[in-house]
């Protein structure tokens, strides 16, 4: 029986973290993708003339900041790209610079 290497350990043990932080990521993206969108059909419906600026307030306003905070620490590179797999196409621009706004003020 062969013993595995404390690199093999580590390698091993690193590759598993790394795929429980991008599971993580994954569904934190697709949480905030559907809150957002959900947000945005909300305000179709009551105010379907609403600016992109209104949107993006809205959104802003209806989810509380710590929410906020967590959505903002699943983006990372190629943030945009995943955000596109969950949001749909009428509501992609919006939800993206609505993200956007976040990482910049917060």
């Amino acid at each position: 029986m062969l013993r595995e290497t404390d690199t093999q350990v580590l390698s091993k043990l690193l590759r598993e973290e790394l795929h429980k932080a991008l599971s993580w990521q994954k569904q934190t993206l697709a949480e905030a993708a559907m809150e957002i969108q959900k947000l945005l059909e909300q305000l179709k419906e009551t105010h379907p003339t609403a600016t992109e600026a209104e949107q993006k307030a809205f959104v802003t306003a209806a989810i509380p900041g710590k929410r906020r905070e967590r959505f903002l620490s699943a983006l990372q590179a190629g943030w945009k790209e995943e955000m596109r797999e969950f949001l749909s196409h009428s509501y992609l621009r919006v939800g993206i610079a609505t993200l956007e706004e976040w990482k910049v003020t917060d």
